[in-house]
């Protein structure tokens, strides 16, 4: 009996043992797990808060070659691998959903150019398509690309001047937007006129030059490009030419017209007419808005109050040109309120002021150039005057007021004198 006992304590500590054992394995397993998953827990964290930090703009597309041309800018502050292409054919609906790769890595604040040139699809430039591309933290970004031919395009055709003489120049502006409300980029925008144009009685519009530019590879939501050409116009007095522009694969229906007047008048009567007749330097007017300096183009703010400076000649022989302070340059938006800048005796940048005009203070003398200040609300005024609310294009005249008269009798006894320079002006932002 003794020895059983001393058997049954020995077999009791050997299974104690084993469960000891197995309890302690199982106790590390356990931790072991819980270890590796704590380990993915805070790997997949950080994984979400990298794939957070991943940014990145489609900044341009285009089709070049027949193939997407993708610029892409990273924001972010991790550098992105860009893996997949997925492309959607949204104008042909038996089009497959076709997904290509990229494999293209772009640094933070770097650029990368030419995504989707190397990849095996042809693209038309008459059909739109449903963008969308993957980086390898699984980040989705999406474009659309719309042709022409998918929506009704906001389009303005403008010349400058309105009325010609035989043998003048015309030019013609032409300004298409991207008026879509998605964020779909257009793409491939080539403008186009009518030719022949249509005309009137003997009237002619022979082409100079233009479209400039050729075309624009695209442009994003409520951005408008700007096409120019040149045309010789001939004809009687009375007669009228219409020209007609679109862009190449628009939608049916989706066209603007412009009429122009033709003046014949014989060469004596122009140089009569001319005789005395003031000019601007167009390429010497500048503007200043906000806490800048003066600037050229037509790079302008809409909605912002702004002082304006160009230089005039008089074109008289004899007699001096005293200004009056009704002289204004007006922007005339299609569609927009009416904007006069009124001459100021003087106007200052950075910020933008108008020194008071008073009436026939300025003169210039025959055959000499002045510097002409604009930017008052009202004539004789302090207050600065704002540019139209809506950008685009603007017949923008600058209308001179005031006195011609010879030698010492000036200013209050000449001759009452006024005169439209034609100006054309586009509001870029």
């Amino acid at each position: 009996m003794r020895n059983r006992r001393a058997l049954s304590s020995v077999i009791g500590m050997i299974f104690l043992v084993i469960v000891l054992s197995s309890t302690i394995g199982y106790f590390t397993y356990g931790i072991g797990l819980i270890e590796k998953l704590n380990d993915e827990v805070l790997a997949k964290g950080l994984e979400m808060q990298d794939k957070t930090k991943e940014s990145f703009e489609i900044i341009h597309v285009g089709i070049d070659g027949d193939k997407f041309n993708f610029t892409v800018q990273n924001t972010g502050s991790f550098p992105i691998n860009i893996t997949r292409l997925w492309v959607n054919n949204v104008t042909d609906s038996s089009w497959p959903l076709q997904n290509f790769t990229v494999n293209k890595i772009v640094s933070p604040d770097q650029v990368l150019n030419n995504v989707g040139q190397n990849i095996d699809l042809y693209t038309l430039e008459s059909q739109s398509y449903s963008l969308r591309l993957v980086t390898e933290r699984g980040n989705l970004f999406n474009a659309r690309v719309l042709s022409p031919q998918s929506n009704i395009l906001e389009m303005n055709l403008f010349s400058a001047p309105r009325t010609v003489f035989s043998g003048q120049n015309v030019t013609i502006w032409y300004g298409v937007t991207n008026n879509a409300t998605d964020g779909s980029i257009l793409q491939s925008i080539t403008p186009q006129i009518e030719d022949p144009v249509d005309v009137t009685g003997s009237a002619s519009a022979i082409y100079q030059e233009g479209p400039t530019p050729t075309t624009k590879e695209s442009l994003t939501q409520g951005d408008t490009v700007f096409f120019k050409w040149i045309y010789k116009i001939t004809g009687s007095s009375g007669e009228k030419i219409t020209f007609n522009a679109t862009v190449n694969n628009a939608k049916q229906g989706n066209y603007v017209t412009e009429q122009i007047d033709v003046m014949d008048v014989s060469i004596d009567s122009v140089l009569v007419q001319n005789a005395g007749l003031l000019q601007v330097e167009y390429e010497s007017l500048e503007w200043a808005q906000g806490t800048g300096d003066w600037s050229n183009g037509w790079n302008l703010d809409t909605n912002t109050d702004t002082v304006w400076r160009i230089n005039v000649t008089n074109n008289d022989p004899t007699d001096t040109f005293y200004i009056g302070e009704d002289t204004a340059l007006v922007l005339l938006p299609v569609g927009g309120t009416t904007r006069a800048f009124y001459i100021g005796d003087n106007a200052t940048a950075n910020p933008p002021t108008i020194t008071a005009y008073t009436s026939l203070d300025q003169s210039i003398a025959p055959g000499e150039e002045l510097r002409v200040y604009f930017g008052a609300t009202t004539a004789g005024g302090l207050t600065e005057q704002g540019t139209p609310s809506q950008k685009g294009i603007n017949q923008s005249p600058i209308l001179v007021f005031g006195e011609m008269c010879t030698g010492g009798s000036c200013p209050g006894a000449g001759t009452d004198y006024g005169q439209t320079i034609p100006f054309l002006g586009i509001l870029l932002k």
